[in-house]
């Protein structure tokens, strides 16, 4: 056996909690700590046992029921990007990418480094080594056994993943060590090749599909999410070998020889899971593709969703819906609007005919173009665009969200930063006594916690939840961590950029036949297209940042760019409204080359001066 896999990287016992320390029992700590939290996963995952505190690890692995106690605390530790994820700055992974503004006019998103999503996961792989060492002396019986043992292998393999696509190589730890007081040396490993580690989680991975069955219970794992967790994984191994160099001799950066069979992994991982016919795309409502993408992510009877985290109001709910619904809809402990979809975000979504998605906010002589009805400017969009954000004047439970810059009387502009400046239209001045009319709408532009865009994200938010319920803990829709659609485009990738033209086409036109949108012909197949209906089909669903980062583009794209507002005003003599366009929040964003690979935190590397740390840190 390789040096590598003896022993166990920075993280080890001599830091860790008492609990953890020498001579202590693992798995009785963490059932004490976590299972208090109670319902993660599932209704069914409660610990029935008392009194906890005095549980010895025997004990634990006589009894079924605590068991799959542990197995809910190793799942809840696993490192999604979820609806609850947000970085280091306090934003969700869209602020940093073109995807979306905060609504602080201070920006912080446009500060991008590679320290904000930073997750050294080794107490995890060790508390999962650990029950997959002890699971064959437990009283599980056989088929339950490899059910276990198949889900911790995926828990391991996602806990890898969550580190190698933020750091390249790291240390591949397969058994549980321990500090005995004169090893210290031996537990001081060196990071492992970028390759290794993905061919430790691939291999993982193919383990967990053979021991898991094809159904699963709620909130855990089958075959086909050990399947389609490997075609996203061998999609950044693919785009890592092709894209990125190779530095530290390996540690991080994959030879580019290898990119063809990670493309073939990722190509016959999506097959697998395909051919099963065990899951397809959600068409609830096809006369309506709007309502049917939106319901698409709320909808739990879902025959797209692949592997899920589930929650339950009250017992575990998360603030999803409190810190993104626009600011004249949101609940009772204010925040909301936290994420602006950028007009360049709005405008990759296409119009139904194939044509760009360029907003027609001029005619072709650059005359404004006005609208009685101002959501008629989104007429005919990809249906996706409105059941994924919030556009000006569209409806919110009823509710329209009013977003205006100003307005024009005469031909001339007058605008205000104050939501609640009033115009007079008899004296064509600023009146806040005599006013009749709003300068800028109820969820305008300007101050804190309303959109700097002009837009609020949609995706995601519950429609029928009660705004009383947008609180710190008053959400519960389930966060869809692996889909079919995705599993459809990472194919298509796989398959164009391994020679498969014709298999690619079908998999992207699948996508759009059901957004509603014109299939692509055999000519417009190209990679730009692929990666471009990737982009519109899983926004704000926190792939992009990963997306951009293995493409190796997020420099070209962060370039000290800044992005852009749709600022609609009502013409007085008109009386319609017409849109400008303008700059969005105060400060461009801009991505580091170095943030390719995230900084190692410097305490591991005083711990362990055997961790390389990444270039440029």
């Amino acid at each position: 056996m390789e040096s590598r896999n003896k022993y166990i990287p920075a993280s080890h016992d001599y830091i860790k909690p008492a609990c953890f320390r020498k001579g202590k029992k693992p798995i009785a700590c963490i059932i004490l700590l976590l299972l208090g939290a109670g319902f993660f996963h599932s209704c069914d995952s409660r610990l029935d046992i008392a009194p906890i505190n005095i549980l010895t690890e025997e004990q634990i692995f006589q009894s079924e029921s605590a068991i799959d106690a542990y197995m809910v605390s190793l799942y809840d530790r696993m490192q999604m990007e979820d609806l609850t994820f947000r970085t280091g700055a306090g934003n969700y992974l869209a602020h940093n990418t073109d995807e979306v503004m905060h609504h602080f006019t201070d920006e912080k998103s446009s500060i991008i480094d590679g320290t904000g999503t930073q997750w050294w996961g080794y107490d995890n792989v060790r508390n999962v080594n650990d029950l997959m060492e002890k699971l064959p002396n437990s009283i599980l019986g056989e088929t339950k056994r490899k059910q276990v043992l198949g889900e911790a292998k995926y828990i391991r393999a996602y806990y890898y993943f969550s580190m190698v696509k933020r750091y390249g190589g790291i240390p591949i730890i397969k058994n549980v060590q321990n500090f005995t007081g004169d090893n210290l040396e031996e537990l001081q490993v060196s990071r492992d090749k970028h390759e290794d580690v993905y061919d430790f989680i691939a291999n993982d991975l193919d383990s967990a599909a053979l021991l898991l069955g094809e159904t699963n219970s709620k909130g855990r794992v089958n075959k086909y999410a050990a399947l389609a967790l490997k075609s996203r994984v061998m999609l950044y191994a693919a785009s890592e070998a092709k894209y990125a160099s190779v530095q530290l001799d390996g540690i991080i950066g994959i030879p580019s020889a290898s990119a063809g069979k990670y493309w073939q992994a990722a190509y016959d991982a999506a097959e697998a899971v395909i051919a099963s016919g065990k899951y397809e795309l959600y068409n609830k409502n096809p006369t309506d593709k709007a309502a049917n993408f939106q319901m698409l992510f709320l909808d739990e009877n879902n025959p797209e969703a692949i592997f899920s985290k589930y929650y339950s109001y009250p017992d575990k709910g998360h603030f999803y819906d409190m810190l993104v619904l626009p600011f004249g809809v949101r609940g009772p402990e204010g925040y909301g609007s936290n994420m602006g979809p950028t007009l360049e975000c709005v405008e990759q979504f296409e119009y139904i005919d194939g044509t760009p998605g360029t907003l027609r906010i001029t005619d072709s002589a650059g005359n404004p173009i006005y609208y009685a009805n101002p959501v008629d400017l989104f007429k005919d969009k990809d249906p996706r665009c409105v059941a994924s954000i919030i556009v000006p004047f569209s409806e919110w439970q009823e509710t329209v969200i009013d977003v205006q810059a100003g307005i024009y009387d005469l031909g001339q502009k007058y605008e205000a930063g104050d939501y609640s400046a009033l115009y007079n239209v008899e004296t064509h001045q600023p009146d806040n006594i005599n006013g009749t009319l709003h300068i800028v709408g109820l969820n305008g532009f300007g101050g804190n916690e309303k959109t700097q865009t002009g837009f609020y994200v949609r995706k995601y938010l519950d429609v029928n939840q009660p705004r009383s319920r947008a609180t710190q803990n008053g959400s519960d829709q389930a966060w869809i961590d692996l889909r079919y659609g995705e599993v459809l485009l990472n194919y298509a990738e796989a398959a164009f950029e391994s020679g498969r033209t014709e298999e690619a086409k079908w998999a992207v036109n699948a996508i759009r036949e059901r957004a509603g949108i014109r299939l692509l012909e055999d000519q417009e197949v190209t990679l730009e297209r692929i990666r471009h209906e990737r982009i519109v089909e899983l926004a704000f669903e926190n792939h992009r940042w990963w997306d951009y980062r293995r493409w190796r583009i997020s420099d070209d794209i962060l370039s000290n760019t800044r992005f852009h507002a749709l600022k609609p005003y009502y013409d007085v003599q008109a009386e319609a409204y017409r849109f400008e366009t303008g700059i969005a929040g105060r400060f461009p964003k801009t991505f580091p080359v170095r943030a390719y690979y995230e900084r190692i935190d410097p305490g591991e590397i005083t711990r362990n001066p055997n961790i390389i740390q990444n270039p440029n840190y």
